[in-house]
């Protein structure tokens, strides 16, 4: 694993919202809606509380924040399964691992293959047991433009990162359901998935599809045994900046890769000469978690403390939170009536459409304090 290229996922750093609140805007607006909301109840419980023992299944999970996640996991006393892709990272990653380690096994899994998806769960089940939590992590950074990506631009991005979280989904709810035990899905997004702006279209698309699938799922599943939890890192110490060498075959471009129109293209630089940005400090003050890019075992902290907590949005970095702020107060702006309402379009209970958003402020509201090493 190469620990010092740039996540390119996470190439705008970290968001800051905390849940829902930024979905009601900014500040005063946001209080505001707070004040001023009715009584929804409270949001879905922690579906887990401990994960000693539990079995976990992580895509992508052979480098960067996937294998964070399986060290993790493991010291918490889990068993892990990791999909992989390539054999050169599997066999660096399970060097992190005591060797022949029954709590950990190493399964090939490329997730846009839909046909795959139940034969691995029946694999990982007769090695491990059943899966209590399923992190959908794998993911490739292309950086391809949505005005000018082609179709494969488009059939690869959308494939791993948003149609392989789809095929788990539809894979592990019915098993999860049926279990009837404590279960959690885990969808890794990224900052570009709630605050365009880093210029990779087709990815920025992909990632904002998959918070809307992780919404979606809180809302529909919140009355059963299993937790959601949309993890949004921000930029990220790992090697997804290497992805295009990934690329299938048959999803290879025949020309240069695409540039936005009247953008220069992008000139990779020499071999061997990609240094990490400085991270970011704040004096005196800064903390491990402030340093960018974030170390994966940080990272993967907030998920296991995110699970702990049923926490719909796991955001590890608060830094763009005024982005956050400017992007829902843009829509909120553009929501202003030009002749006033009727006071029975406006103090409907029905117009939040769901409770989830209100539910999850109270929630981390309540929750503020916590004890994540690393921050």
């Amino acid at each position: 694993m190469d620990d010092h290229t740039l996540n390119r996922r996470q190439i705008l750093g970290g968001m800051a919202a905390a849940g829902a609140a930024g979905l009601l805007g900014a500040a005063g607006t946001r209080e505001a809606a707070a004040e001023g909301a009715p009584e929804v109840g409270s949001a879905q419980a922690p579906t887990i509380t401990d994960v000693k023992g539990k079995v976990a299944y992580i895509t992508g999970g052979s480098s960067g924040i996937g294998l964070g996640i399986a060290r993790v996991f493991y010291e918490a006393g889990m068993k892990v399964a990791i999909g992989y892709l390539n054999e050169m990272h599997i066999g660096d990653a399970l060097k992190q691992f005591p060797a022949n380690d029954p709590r950990v096994f190493a399964i090939k899994h490329d997730v846009m293959q839909r046909d795959s998806w139940d034969g691995v769960a029946n694999e990982i089940e007769k090695k491990l047991g059943a899966v209590h939590i399923l992190v959908n992590n794998a993911g490739v950074g292309l950086q391809a433009p949505a005005s000018t990506g082609t179709y494969k631009d488009w059939e690869w991005g959308m494939g791993v990162n948003f149609w392989g979280p789809i095929y788990g989904i539809h894979t592990y709810v019915p098993r999860m359901l049926a279990a009837r035990q404590g279960a959690q899905i885990v969808t890794t997004t990224s900052t570009s998935g709630i605050l365009p702006g880093s210029g990779a279209g087709i990815y920025t698309v992909s990632k904002i599809a998959a918070v809307g699938l992780m919404e979606e799922l809180r809302l529909e599943l919140r009355n059963t045994n299993i937790g959601t939890s949309c993890f949004v890192p921000g930029l990220t110490a790992t090697n997804i900046g290497q992805s295009e060498s990934y690329r299938p075959a048959a999803l290879k471009n025949d020309g240069p890769p695409a540039v936005a129109p009247g953008a220069q293209p992008r000139r990779a630089p020499p071999a061997g000469t990609l240094r990490p940005r400085q991270p970011f400090t704040a004096g005196a003050a800064a903390t491990p978690a402030a340093a960018r890019p974030m170390d994966p075992l940080v990272a993967a902290r907030f998920v296991l403390d995110g699970i702990l907590h049923n926490d719909l949005y796991i955001v590890a970095e608060p830094e763009y939170r005024l982005g956050v702020e400017a992007r829902c107060n843009a829509l909120l702006e553009s929501m202003h009536p030009f002749k006033p309402l009727p006071e029975q379009m406006t103090s409907n209970p029905r117009l939040y459409r769901t409770d989830i958003y209100l539910q999850e402020v109270a929630h981390r509201k309540a929750t503020q304090t916590r004890d994540i090493k690393g921050t």
